[in-house]
Order: structure tokens, then sequence, then C-alpha cells
């Protein structure tokens, strides 16, 4: 079978969907075509198992849509349905699958289909009249957390592969080319010549997708004196050209005698890729060279700062090491001014991002138990194949706690909408009595629920204008209360989606609400019996 992915996303989403190329590769005699944004086309000679790749000019189509000018839009039409056809003369395809939850890939998604009519719809989609739709629970649910992403206790690695019913796989990508890599290894020698205690190299990636996301630069200078001073490692400044300032505000606060190499901005990814692995390590913010040096096997230390969250987009691979602030705000929500000038930069010392490194690179001796300024999470994958975070600090927030259960709730929620796939509650064996105002909010929204639901099975029995106003009023006291809710923020945003996705008729709403209803009665019992 022949498989249309679309990710029109940015350098790290990009690279996180190579395990689902990979595991869809596995599971048949397939052949996969990728279809990317054409900036970031070179991305893809990181992932395996690609037959053919095609790239999208997604930047000067938008262009020509903001404009105003209905003739540019006409342009900007033909000249898609131009690039939809030279791209079905190269690539016959029998099914797409679209990871990008936007209204405009979708729109692709449905023009790329009109080519034949026995062409499969995967992932996030529209119907013929337009409306949006997802092919399954897990698409919905992906979508409904991007709008909420610290809330969501699960990978976006694993979300693709739910998204498709695909086995665990392990995120492992193609190796920079020879020449890169021996290049690579020389300028590093070459460096290092007049410095003769020099004992290996470790990367330090200043910049991120966002400035509020980004270490504070004092601490990397800081971190550096002490790897070099103690360890005698090199600093290897990573980064775009336009990260290039962040190099000079590095170069004023680092000490005179305290030696580090320059490679921001120098290279193209190959070469990137190919520094990463001449590197002891990597220390990260969240950003696409993370998720790079993860695939390539590279010992990882992300810091996660504002509206970046572990269990989100740690990095996918066994004892990777994720450090956040030890503050109560963090993670903060996307689209929301800090009220705390940014402190989450300087929370995290370099002395516990020195001691997270040397734990990664072997020192097991470590205790981060006293640990004051982050929480220090170590990757590990679970026995269904999801990775999961343990902490290695002393945890007293309730926040890693409900992710864990959340974990396990949602799961068997969209396993068991899905799939009719019951689960039980038994892996997660745990005290749970600081969940207890948790267990409270369930017990009122399952009133809420059982009333939404007895009002449509009425509703389904004497459909009048009354019975209908009873049933939509009751629906809409389930979404208030999500909404003000303080531990279901992605239920909050599924639930709309789920009900929509059952619309087609009452008896599909009313066996939604049952399986709700069940789940959170099980939900509830498993809170309540580890009192």
């Amino acid at each position: 079978m022949n498989y249309t992915i679309i990710n029109l996303t940015r350098f790290g989403d990009l690279l996180q969907t190579a395990c689902t190329i990979s595991a869809l590769k596995k599971s048949g005699d397939h052949k996969i075509s990728l279809i990317c944004l054409n900036q970031f086309k070179d991305v893809t000679k990181f992932i395996p198992y690609l037959d053919h790749i095609y790239d999208f000019s997604g930047a000067s189509h938008l262009n020509n849509l903001h404009i105003g000018d209905f003739a540019h839009w006409v342009e900007s039409y033909q000249e898609i349905k131009e690039w939809v056809k030279k791209y079905h003369q190269e690539f016959q395809t029998d099914c797409i699958i679209n990871l990008t939850p936007t209204v405009k890939t979708r729109l692709l998604t449905k023009l790329l289909s009109l080519e034949n009519k026995n062409i499969q719809e995967i992932g996030f989609c529209v119907n013929d009249f337009g409306y949006i739709y997802n092919t399954n629970v897990w698409t919905s649910y992906t979508q409904a957390v991007t709008q909420f992403r610290g809330g969501s206790p699960y990978n976006l690695i694993d979300e693709f592969r739910s998204m498709l019913g695909l086995a665990p796989e392990q995120y492992q990508l193609k190796k920079p080319d020879k020449k890169s890599c021996m290049q690579a290894k020389q300028l590093l020698k070459i460096f290092s010549a007049t410095l003769p205690e020099c004992k290996g190299f470790v990367g330090f990636q200043l910049g991120a997708s966002n400035a509020v996301r980004q270490w504070n630069i004092e601490n990397f200078a800081e971190l550096a004196k002490l790897i070099w001073e103690r360890k005698q490692y090199v600093a290897v400044l990573l980064g775009t050209r336009q990260e290039q300032h962040l190099v000079e505000k590095f170069s004023q606060k680092i000490a005179p005698y305290i030696p580090y190499y320059d490679y921001c901005g120098k290279s193209n990814l190959q070469e990137l890729g190919a520094m990463l692995c001449n590197l002891k390590a990597l220390v990260s913010n969240d950003t696409g060279t993370l998720h790079l040096a993860t695939g390539l096997h590279v010992p990882v230390i992300g810091i996660y700062l504002a509206t970046a969250q572990v269990w989100d987009t740690g990095p996918y691979g066994d004892k990777q090491l994720c450090l956040e602030p030890n503050l109560a705000c963090h993670p903060c929500n996307f689209n929301a001014a800090c009220q705390n000038k940014h402190i989450c930069q300087k929370q995290i010392s370099s002395e516990t991002v020195y001691a997270a490194l040397c734990y990664r690179l072997g020192d097991k001796t470590i205790d981060f138990t006293k640990e004051t300024t982050a929480r220090i999470w170590e990757g590990f994958f679970q026995k269904d194949g999801f990775i999961n975070y343990k902490p290695l600090h002393t945890e007293e927030d309730i926040r890693p706690l409900w992710m864990q259960c959340q974990r396990i709730f949602y799961k068997n929620l969209l396993n068991t909408i899905q799939n009719n796939d019951k689960s039980s509650y038994a892996e997660l064996d745990v005290d749970t009595k600081t969940l207890l105002p948790a267990r409270q909010e369930i017990e009122k929204l399952q009133a809420f629920v059982l009333l939404a639901r007895e009002q449509a099975v009425l509703f389904s029995k004497f459909p009048e204008q009354k019975t209908q106003e009873k049933f939509l009023a009751s629906t809409q006291r389930v979404k208030i209360f999500l909404k003000q809710s303080q531990f279901f923020i992605p239920l909050s945003l599924l639930f709309e989606q789920l009900l929509q996705d059952s619309a087609q008729s009452m008896e599909e709403i009313i066996h939604f609400f049952d399986i709700l209803k069940e789940e959170l009665a099980q939900f509830s019992h498993f809170l309540s019996s580890k009192q």
C-alpha cells in the first residue's frame, strides 16, 4: 500500500514523525511519501524508511491569501492544483495521513484525495462539504490538547502512533553522512590542539523557538565554566545565524580563561547532526536540536521553561533527562502574559544542570532529593511502549501524580471508544491521598454526565422542543463545569470534540455518555481504593 504522510510543521515536530514512519513501514509491504514545508526539506534526510519526499511552499501561498486580493487567491489555488497534479504524477497514493491539525492542511488533504475517490484519508480531515472531522478519537484527542499542550500527559510521538494504531517503535534517526562526521571531528581536533587538557565537548543550544523558553545566558556561561574547571569539557555553541546575538551575550558573560567553540550559524543540518555525534552530550532548551540529538542517541539534558512541558515534548529516549523550574506557575499557558517577570529563565541553577549532566554521563551517586531550583525527570518506556518520565527529585506537587493518573484515564477512555478495549488501573500503584480534591471533582462531574445522559435518552424517546432544550442545557452544564475544572482541562477540550464526533444520531451520543460515565466511575473507584 502507498501512504502519503503530511506534516507541515517545523524542525522538531517534523523529526518526531520518524517513529510513525518507521512503525508504518514495518507494519506491512508499504511505500511511504512525506509532504513537508520546503524550508525544512533537509530535515527529511534524517528520517529513515522514506520512499518519496515532496515539499510544499506554504509561505508563498499564505502570503497570497493574506494580501486580500481575490485575484491572488485564484492564482494561489491554481498553483496548488498544479502542485497536486504533479504530486500524483510522481507518487500514486492509496492513503493520505494528515498529522497537522490546521484547517489549511486539512483542505490540502482533501485536494489530494479528490484525485481518486478510492484514496483513503486518515487523521485531520474535512468532509465533502468543508466541515472538519477527525478519523478517530486519538486524532480528536491530539487536536484538543493542541489548544492546551501543557495539560497533555502524552508525548507527541505517542499521540501520532496511537492515531494510526501502530506498534511501539524506537526513535532512531539516520546518521549524518561520513564526510560531515569526519569534518566535524576534524574541526574539534584543530580547536583542541591548543588545549591538551581537553577531555571532550558538550553542546549548548542557547536559543529556542520563543525567547521566553530560553535558559538565562549567564547560567549557560556559568555552566561552561563548571564543565571546564571540573571535567575539562569545552562548550560548543549551537544554533542558527539568527541566534548569533545570543553568542555575543554569552561571550560577554564568559570568563576570559574559559574556552568555548562557536559553531552557531556555521552549519547545515547534516553538519549539525555530525557535530552532535561528536559531542559527549547536549544541554538544550526545548528545540529541534534536542530532538535531533535524541534521535541520534546523543545524551541529552533538556531545559523546559515557560510553556514547554516535559510530558508533551520531552526527549523520546530512555534515560534522557529533562529539567523544569521548581515553580508553582510552571508550565504557563499559551498566549498568556507572564505575571512573574519570566523568573523561570533564571530559576534553574547552573550547578543543578551540571549535576544532571554528570548523572546523565554515568555518575549515579548524585542525589537530587534535596534539589530546590528544579524538577529533574528521567525518561523511561512503559510496558505499553509509551514514553514516561520519573522524578529524580523529591516531588511534593500534585501535578506529576495527577499526570500519571490522567495517562491511564485517557488511554482507557480513548481505547474503549475506539476499540472497546477495556484496561485496568492496576499499573499505577501509588498512595493518592493528595488527590482527594480531584476525586471530589470527579464525583460532581459524574452527576452532570449522568443527568446529560438521562436527558439524551428522554430526547431520543420524545423528540420535542422542550426535551431538546433540557438535553442541550444539561450538556452545556457539563461543558461549563469542565472549562472551570482544575483537573480536567484536556477533557474539557476533548468533550466537545467527542460529542461532535458522536452527533450522527442520538444513539451514538447516548453510547458516548455511557462510556464516559463508566470510565469516570472506574476512575473514581481507583482513586478511592488508594485512599
